[in-house]
């Protein structure tokens, strides 16, 4: 499983109330054709992962996507 997760970033983690907004996040990195998963820790903890490859265009768009909200 370590390989696996390897190729994953961790980008933002959001919890509580807030971790909605990794849900949109991720829709928005979908539309802008960047691969994410997103895990759940403990009741309300998500973190959002794209690949490695990808992680300065992640950074782009998670700039964009906060002065959006």
């Amino acid at each position: 499983m370590a390989l696996f997760w390897s190729r994953w970033i961790p980008v933002r983690t959001e919890g509580g109330s807030r971790s909605e907004l990794i849900d949109r996040l991720q829709a928005h990195f979908k539309a802008n054709g960047v691969k994410s998963k997103i895990t759940i820790e403990g009741n309300s903890l998500k973190r959002i992962h794209v690949l490695k490859k990808d992680t300065a265009k992640a950074k782009e768009l998670l700039d964009a996507f906060d002065e959006e909200n």
